[in-house]
């Protein structure tokens, strides 16, 4: 028990006999004869065996039982951790980082130079994560705060639909980000890291549904007959996802810089590859056939598919990485189509799957994909570009495609 009382303190902040009045195990109540009188703990730092004297806080904002309780839990921290409350304080004090939005400024600077889709990243950020944690202090973020954000994006709330995908991404993307607070001694502790799958979206299975020949032959053949409603360069966007097999944002988000249409080749930097994998993709006949015909209709922009309207609120100079999204999934829920509803990215896997049929091996179809096949001492040794094989590859694949893409095959035969 210790020895001061409320009484007692309320007495001696009115008569401020002394500066210090000792209450027991190091915790004193400050009366100084200018300013408010404050509660402050004297501790012996284990390492260095120095005395501190470190400020609670004024006994308006701290009763003399939260005061006790504070000290006590300041001790034993010290006592067990080796802390010194007054080194930490003085950490905390010069840390650049105060918010969550300071601690995110400072990752997304490191995921820039990490990932092609660091701008996906942050619009979920700023979307779902900003307007309700952001602002809060680091050490007061609990697991509790973390939890409403993931349930709410994956039951919805609102207006917004359930999206458990975006949940699951939302969780490895707090956890990567208080992880970097950690690395940077910013924060001690990671809210994010008890949660997994089951605590988000749930687990998720690997979707990727290739078209077969006769999907992609009804495919090209209706939407070629809708250009009001699916666009001439959405429709041409479409033909060369698969003749390129890139990834959706590798072409859309292209600049006119990147290719060389006389030597048919795409030269796509590592910066702007999922993979951080530069490539030089060679271009079938077909693909720089439908490649001129968007350098027409891109009217001079230096991109290959430039944004559809001018905005100061574009976010892009490019088209906005929804726009195919949206115009095919309008299609699928009208069932335009008579097969099963795909996703822009299936083109890619439908482009996978028809080299393999057409008798290319694994190995040379993944590295069209660039994707690296081989274990990790394979990828080391092996600098090989197989860049003519690939040509013979995508050749092959747009042989097959060219004829359904210029409307020479239909669907009906």
């Amino acid at each position: 028990m210790g020895k001061l009382h409320d009484k007692t303190v309320k007495k001696l902040i009115k008569e401020k006999p002394s500066v210090r009045h000792a209450d027991g195990n190091g915790l004193y109540l400050m009366t100084p004869k200018r300013g408010d009188a404050y509660w402050m703990l004297r501790y012996t730092t284990p390492a260095t065996k120095l005395r501190r004297e470190y400020t609670i806080g004024k006994v308006d904002d701290w009763s003399l039982a939260d005061a006790r309780d504070e000290a006590a839990k300041l001790r034993l921290a010290i006592k067990r951790e080796g802390a010194d409350p007054v080194q930490e304080r003085q950490k905390v004090n010069q840390n650049p980082f105060k918010t969550l939005n300071d601690l995110y400024a400072d990752y997304y600077e490191l995921r820039k130079r990490e990932i092609a889709s660091h701008h996906k990243e942050k619009s979920l950020y700023e979307r779902e994560v900003a307007w309700r944690i952001g602002k809060v202090e680091l050490e007061k973020i609990r697991p509790v705060d973390i939890s409403e954000i993931l349930r709410d994006v994956a039951t919805g709330y609102d207006d917004n639909k359930p999206r458990p995908t975006l949940s699951n991404d939302l969780m490895r993307l707090l956890r990567n980000l208080f992880d970097h607070g950690i690395k940077l001694d910013v924060t001690r502790f990671n809210p994010a890291s008890p949660f997994r799958p089951r605590d988000a979206g749930g687990e998720e299975k690997a979707a990727n549904y290739p078209m077969n020949e006769d999907e992609v032959t009804e495919f090209f053949t209706k939407l070629r007959v809708i250009p009001a409603q699916f666009s001439r360069e959405n429709y041409l966007a479409c033909a060369l996802l698969i003749a390129t097999c890139t990834r959706k944002m590798e072409l859309l988000a292209a600049p006119w810089s990147e290719f060389d249409l006389e030597n048919r080749i795409w030269y796509l930097p590592e910066e702007r590859t999922k993979k951080r994998r530069a490539i030089d993709i060679p271009l079938a006949e077909p693909a720089v056939e439908w490649l001129n015909e968007l350098k027409v209709r891109s009217c001079g922009s230096e991109w290959v598919f430039p944004a559809r309207r001018i905005s100061k609120k574009a976010r892009t100079p490019f088209v906005c990485e929804n726009t195919l999204n949206h115009a095919l999934k309008k299609l699928f829920e009208k069932k335009f189509f008579s097969f099963d509803k795909r996703r822009v990215h299936d083109l890619r896997g439908t482009a996978r799957t028809k080299l393999g049929k057409l008798g290319f091996d694994d190995n040379l179809a993944q590295r069209c994909l660039n994707q690296l096949p081989g274990n990790r001492t394979d990828r080391v040794y092996n600098k090989h570009a197989y860049f003519e094989e690939r040509r013979a590859a995508h050749e092959a694949l747009c042989e097959w495609l060219a004829p359904i893409v210029r409307g020479e095959v239909s669907s009906g035969g």
